[in-house]
């Protein structure tokens, strides 16, 4: 009896000994991704399951709530899931803190990569290591009002070389249409928050000088300091001086109610300006949903153009800035490699690009235009093409309170009527104040 009962404990013990390590050697992968991006996402993960045997635990964020603050905030508390999305905008202060996951070591034996417009490798990079791989973006450009032009007498399609161009345009329309509320429309001001920044203060900036040495942005890179003047910075203060004050193309009142980006919508599909700086995504958003009008009544109406430099020597021809959403794995993932695998079935051309082409938004890939979906797009395959000259923000470690500094030099020109030298000044004061005189230089 004792032998036949230590038998039994013998099998018992190697049967909850195989059975645990059929646990524990149990494959799982936990994501947290956003509503807007579902129908995305989970056919990736029926197809990852399917390829690799493992579970998928999800967490959804619903519409409404605020993902980078959800998100931040598991990272913060070490509960956050392996696979978690990033908004671009949060790659290096993510980076900095340690809580992304390098992927270089992946990218460099992944040809897909070489497929990704440069603007979408530097967008998640930072001190020149890669940490995501974005899943959609965006371009700036022009729109402009089809009937007030034609009623103006200016030749379509409109095609401005530089900001004569566009400054001209804007004054045709005030001198011939004077009930025209804002012949050109540009974000100005805190309340637009990061849209005054990146949707117009930029689009001037990367237009205003070279490219070489950093000149048009807001960092030097190379030096490492945040930039507190320059011509190219003088030049983009200088053009809402002169939309504001000099030639009142543009009142200031839009910009401070409630809702300013459905005020600019508003404006915009009402006929009430006549050109104005936006986004790629306005194409589906210039009307409520209920009422977005078919596609080829909207091309009677509305229309884009690049945004030209401002026409001096040796500048790019044309102006674009870039954001988006990115997915990333979190430096703590169980399992690297099985993350990695999920981005590789996540990330394939078709399946992101029919995504793209159904959600209307613009492709971070070059080959996204093989794809027929994709393809079938007029504006998009149009639009598309600005991600040749499209970049992305001087998104280092501080950037916010630069952006929030920005917008208030804005401001100074625009509502408060200061001259572009000393609204200049006021700006460099404030960045040398946040971060040091060692921080902080001036271009001349």
């Amino acid at each position: 009896m004792k032998r036949k009962l230590s038998l039994w404990i013998v099998i018992a013990l190697l049967l909850l000994s195989l059975f645990g390590m059929s646990i524990a050697e149990a494959k799982t992968l936990s994501i947290t991704y956003g509503e807007p991006w579902k129908e995305l996402i989970e056919p990736a993960i029926k197809d990852f399951e399917t390829a690799t045997g493992a579970k998928v635990d999800v967490t959804m964020i619903p519409y409404g709530v605020d993902m980078v603050e959800k998100v931040s905030l598991d990272l913060a508390a070490g509960v956050a899931t392996d696979i978690i999305m990033v908004d671009s905008f949060m790659i290096p202060a993510w980076a900095e803190a340690g809580y992304l996951y390098g992927l270089d070591n992946y990218l460099v034996k992944w040809p897909d990569w070489e497929q990704y417009f440069p603007g979408m490798k530097g967008i998640v990079s930072f001190e020149g290591l890669h940490y995501a791989i974005m899943i959609d973006t965006d371009v700036r450009m022009l729109w402009y009002s089809k009937p007030l032009f034609k009623k103006a007498g200016i030749p379509m399609p409109w095609e401005p070389k530089n900001w004569i161009d566009i400054f001209n345009t804007a004054l045709t329309i005030k001198r011939k249409i004077p009930e025209v509320v804002s012949p050109l429309f540009i974000p100005m001001g805190t309340k637009w928050g990061e849209g005054t920044t990146m949707q117009a203060f930029y689009m001037m900036l990367l237009g205003a000088d070279t490219p070489e040495g950093d000149l048009n942005r807001l960092r030097d890179w190379k030096e490492e300091k945040w930039i507190g003047s320059s011509s190219a910075i003088e030049k983009a203060l200088d053009f809402y001086r002169d939309v504001f004050i000099t030639y009142e193309l543009c009142p200031t009142e839009p910009h401070y109610v409630p809702d300013v980006w459905g005020e600019w919508r508003r404006m915009m599909r009402e006929g009430e300006i006549g050109i104005g700086l936006g986004g790629s995504w306005e194409w589906a958003e210039f009307w409520p949903k209920e009422d977005l009008p078919p596609e080829e009544e909207r091309k009677k109406l509305i229309r884009w153009a690049p945004m030209p430099s401002s026409g001096k020597f040796n500048v790019p021809k044309v102006a674009s800035i870039s954001g988006g959403w990115a997915i990333g794995i979190n430096s703590e993932a169980r399992d690297p490699d099985l993350a990695w695998r999920f981005m590789e079935i996540l990330h394939t051309k078709t399946r992101t690009a029919e995504w793209l082409a159904k959600t209307e938004k613009i492709a971070v890939r070059k080959d996204a235009v093989e794809v027929k979906a994709y393809a079938a797009d007029k504006y998009l395959m149009e639009a598309i093409k600005l991600m040749e000259y499209s970049t992305y923000r001087d998104t280092y470690p501080g950037y916010s309170q630069i952006s929030f500094f920005v917008q208030e030099a804005t401001e100074d020109v625009s509502v408060e009527g200061l001259s572009v030298a000393t609204a200049m000044e006021r700006f460099k004061l404030k960045l040398i104040e946040e971060f040091g005189t060692d921080k902080v230089e001036t271009i001349p």
